[in-house]
């Protein structure tokens, strides 16, 4: 018998109460070998496969790996900060932490959506510290093995699909795998280029 561990989401409502909802996963502690730590009756096996989150933007579905996300919270107030990257909606405050929310809808070029009671913020964890993406809906938690995810041919997407990693193909259903390192390359690009260049002129300076 496989026994779920059980991973803490919060959904935060527009009154900034939250309500902590528990969702089952598997302990996806060995995601960066491929495999999942199943506890079952005998012990802790290794089995294969990677755990995802499903969301829809616009009229196509995505999928991130689990282990990246820290919680799911309901939109919030987002605060327009001028001069920001395009992919950059604005911050919010979550229990006193600033973070930079991202529109990955700007980024894909699909047509500006509205929120409504489906809408969420995917709260996800980097070297640089905590950051949202803004999603119309959460679909799924789904584990796949490593045999229904398919690298991206190459010429098949536009330039801007650059931040998936792969596809994930069950059935008749392809998806996106979105690739965490790539969106924040994207979101620091700006800031490594003005540090470069504040570092020439400041060497120019001496």
């Amino acid at each position: 018998m496989l026994h779920y561990q059980i991973k803490k989401i919060y959904f935060l409502s527009g009154d900034g109460a939250a309500t902590q909802v528990q969702l089952p996963y598997q302990d996806d502690t060995s995601n960066a070998n491929g495999y999942i730590n199943d506890v079952t009756d005998e012990g802790v096996i290794q089995t294969p496969g990677i755990q995802y989150i499903g969301f829809k933007l616009h009229k196509e579905e995505f999928l991130l790996p689990m282990s990246l996300v820290r919680e799911i919270i309901m939109l919030t107030t987002i605060t327009f900060v001028p001069g920001a990257k395009f992919l950059m909606e604005g911050i919010i405050a979550l229990r006193g932490e600033i973070m930079p929310v991202l529109n990955l809808r700007r980024f894909l070029k699909f047509e500006r959506g509205k929120a409504d009671s489906t809408t969420r913020v995917i709260i996800l964890q980097c070297d640089y510290g905590g950051f949202g993406v803004i999603v119309d809906d959460i679909t799924e938690f789904v584990r796949l093995q490593p045999t229904e995810v398919e690298s991206i041919p190459q010429n098949f997407f536009p330039a801007e699909y650059r931040i998936l990693a792969g596809v994930s193909r069950v059935g008749d259903r392809i998806r996106g795998i979105i690739d965490l390192e790539k969106i924040v390359a994207e979101m620091t690009f700006d800031l490594k280029e003005e540090s470069e260049n504040g570092g020439e002129e400041s060497s120019s300076d001496h």
